[in-house]
């Protein structure tokens, strides 16, 4: 089963202070280590937005999840705007149940690059 694949690399883009980390198919326990490996390298390296693009999650763990608002509290302690864009249907309904959306901005991906990529 390829959800237990070891992902190697984090795709990362910048456009100017604005940084996107492109989350993969499954983010899980197995593979956080490289989510937070690419997050601890942009925190502090001058970005206003840390947008989190969902396009290719199709599963998400309650151990991610709980990244997720680590994440969210490390943005808000370092003045960084964090948000979520692109969530599937059915992730969108994970978070509405979990009320992480009360937490962290979670928003469509036209209105994260007409907010942000313009």
């Amino acid at each position: 089963m390829d959800k237990y694949r070891y992902i190697s690399a984090v795709e990362i883009k910048r456009k100017g202070d604005v940084v996107i980390i492109s989350l993969p198919k499954y983010f899980y326990i197995g593979n956080i280590a490289e989510i937070e490996g690419a997050w601890d390298k942009i925190i502090n390296n001058e970005a206003s937005v840390i947008g989190f693009d969902c396009d290719k999650l199709e599963f998400i763990d309650s151990s991610a999840i709980g990244t997720l608002v680590k994440f969210f509290n490390s943005s808000v302690k370092n003045n960084v705007g964090m948000y979520v864009f692109g969530l599937r249907s059915e992730l969108q309904k994970i978070f509405d149940t979990t009320k992480i959306n009360r937490v962290m901005s979670v928003i469509s991906k036209e209105e994260f690059e007409e907010r942000f990529l313009q």
